[in-house]
C-alpha cells in the first residue's frame, strides 16, 4: 500500500505482468482511475506476497472464502491465516493474481474473470456519485 497521503481512495493491485487477465485488470483499473475516481498502488510481484498485516486485512475483507480464493488451485490448502501466510512466504507465486484491494471500502477480490473488475470500477462510480 502506498505510504503517501492522498485525497482519492487507494486501490492496490497485486499484479502479474505476464498474465493476460492481470494485464486486463490493470487496464480496467487505470480506465477508472483516469476518471479521477481513485489512485492505483501497483505491486508488480512474482516474488513477494502481501505483508502479514496486509494479508490479514485482505482475508478479513474477502470473508469466509478468502483462504480458498487467494491461493491457486494447485497450492496446498490453508485452513488458517497463519497457514496461508506460511504457504505464501515459501512460495509467493501460489497467490492468485490479479488481487485487488480497496482499502477505503474494506473490499478485496481476485479479478478473474475481468467482469469482476468492471463491476468493481462501476461500484466506485455509483458510490462516489451519490
Amino acid at each position: 500500500m502506498a505510504s503517501r497521503l492522498t485525497k482519492l481512495p487507494m486501490v492496490t493491485l497485486f499484479h502479474n505482468p505476464s498474465s493476460r487477465i492481470s494485464i486486463e485488470a490493470l487496464r480496467l483499473l487505470k480506465k477508472g482511475a483516469n476518471a479521477k475516481k481513485y489512485e492505483i498502488d501497483l505491486v508488480q510481484t512474482k516474488s513477494f506476497p502481501p505483508t502479514h498485516q496486509q494479508l490479514a486485512n485482505i482475508v478479513e475483507f474477502m470473508g469466509p472464502t478468502a483462504l480458498e480464493e487467494i491461493l491457486l488451485p494447485e497450492a496446498p490448502k490453508a485452513s488458517t491465516l497463519t497457514e496461508l501466510q506460511e504457504i505464501l512466504e515459501k512460495q509467493p507465486v501460489l497467490m492468485r493474481k490479479p488481487l485487488i484491494i480497496d482499502w477505503n471500502r474494506a473490499k478485496a477480490f481476485v479479478g478473474d474473470p475481468p467482469q469482476k473488475v468492471k463491476e468493481f470500477v462501476k461500484s466506485i462510480d455509483v458510490k462516489r456519485d451519490k
